[in-house]
């Protein structure tokens, strides 16, 4: 398995998507604070995983669509790679390929058996994820879309630096709040920065939630992550 010194030293650039595609396909985009760019995804699925790995703090930088792989002398694209903490590369692959004992399921159980056959020769570390896995997570998917325009706000704000220490100090005398609690207890400043301030601090990994519940005013945010 590769690995990476840096955060910043990103080895891919997204495969741009030609203008039929974009006219013909499921298409949906974001500004990422993370990769500091437009992230353009295909499906539900690719824009549910492109969330996660935005909010996943351990994954310093990630890329849609990164490359190809030769599987039976057939191009496959790939939908994603990203980066650990650590340094460690990984690559991912959406599936939507049918289960049972059809003669369709079968020849996609072969087909995976192959892709996974030339990921190893290829000597990359490749999971193959179903796309159901992701639409299933209706709430975690929907509570990040929530929480993504907070944070982009916040990398527009001047004062974020200030903001946010104000909003740790607040953690450091009470290691679990509510949103509404934050923004009470730092009154002289606009709520509304104090939010972007404290998703902010989620996206960073510094505070924590509970994304498996639907986010509201009085959703409880806890100081690191959680266990």
């Amino acid at each position: 398995m590769k690995s990476i010194s840096t955060a910043s030293a990103v080895p891919f650039d997204p495969r741009m998507l030609k203008r039929t595609e974009l006219l013909r396909l499921d298409v949906y985009m974001f500004d990422s604070p993370k990769n500091r760019r437009r992230v353009t995804v295909v499906r539900p699925a690719a824009l549910a995983k492109a969330l996660e790995l935005e909010f996943t703090p351990e994954v310093p930088a990630y890329v849609e669509r990164p490359r190809y792989l030769e599987v039976d002398k057939v191009r496959q694209e790939l939908s994603f790679w990203w980066t650990s903490g650590r340094g460690l590369e990984q690559f991912c692959l959406l599936t939507a390929h049918p289960e049972g004992t059809s003669g369709k399921a079968r020849a996609a159980e072969r087909r995976k058996e192959a892709i996974v056959a030339a990921g190893r020769d290829a000597q990359i570390a490749l999971q193959l994820l179903p796309e159901a896995l992701f639409l299933r997570q209706a709430t975690q998917n929907a509570n990040r879309m929530r929480l993504l325009p907070y944070v982009q706000t916040a990398r527009q704000l001047a004062s974020i630096d200030d903001v946010k220490a104000r909003v740790l100090e607040i953690f450091e005398f009470q290691p679990r709040l509510s949103f509404f609690r934050v923004e009470q207890a730092i009154n002289n400043l606009d709520p509304r920065s104090v939010r972007a301030a404290t998703c902010d601090l989620i996206h960073e990994g510094k505070l924590a939630l509970d994304l498996g519940t639907k986010l509201h005013l009085h959703t409880v945010v806890s100081k690191g992550a959680l266990p």
